[in-house]
């Protein structure tokens, strides 16, 4: 059966190497599909986390955040109605999906490193704040051998201007 101009339109493959990859914080987020790509819809990233790697403090944002969880354990973390911090625990296969602006954060509690598909609705927020927290990677399978040159205070500005940091990270 082939494909006419029409119907490949309505379809998108996104080859391994074909997206950027950004540094964040100890993590590798690397672009799948962007809202260029859904008409702002949602943003689709792939998250490597080493072992003990992830934000695991609370904050919040606008878009709902979806967590399919492809190799490791992690925990993701919830904020109750008293204001105590609590955590899920999942695993390969497990997905979790937090609401817009509901305190979350996560952690690889694994040994080894661990890898999800994160997806954002809307879109537009978490690219821009990928593409400013970020440091953009030649190679997203080599881990930067220097770490972050920007001061903390540099870095929490940022975290600030996208979302509201409930847990300070530390």
């Amino acid at each position: 059966m082939s494909m006419n101009g029409s119907n490949m339109a309505k379809h998108l493959k996104v080859q391994a190497a074909e997206k950027t990859s950004y540094f964040v914080v100890g993590d590798v987020i690397t672009v799948k599909i962007t809202g260029d790509d859904t008409q702002g819809a949602y943003l689709i990233v792939e998250v490597v986390s080493q072992p003990g790697g992830g934000p695991s403090f609370l904050h919040t944002h606008e878009p709902q955040e979806t967590f399919h969880v492809l190799e490791g354990v992690f925990e993701i973390y919830g904020q109750d109605e008293q204001g105590e911090k609590y955590a899920i625990r999942a695993q390969v296969g497990d997905v979790v999906h937090v609401a817009g602006n509901a305190p979350h954060g996560f952690k690889n509690v694994g040994d080894v490193p661990g890898r999800m598909i994160l997806t954002y609705e809307p879109a537009d927020v978490m690219l821009k704040f990928f593409q400013e927290i970020g440091l953009p990677m030649k190679d997203r399978h080599s881990l930067p051998e220097e770490t972050d040159p920007r001061d903390p205070d540099t870095i929490l500005g940022i975290l600030k201007k996208y979302m509201q940091v409930i847990e300070m990270p530390g």
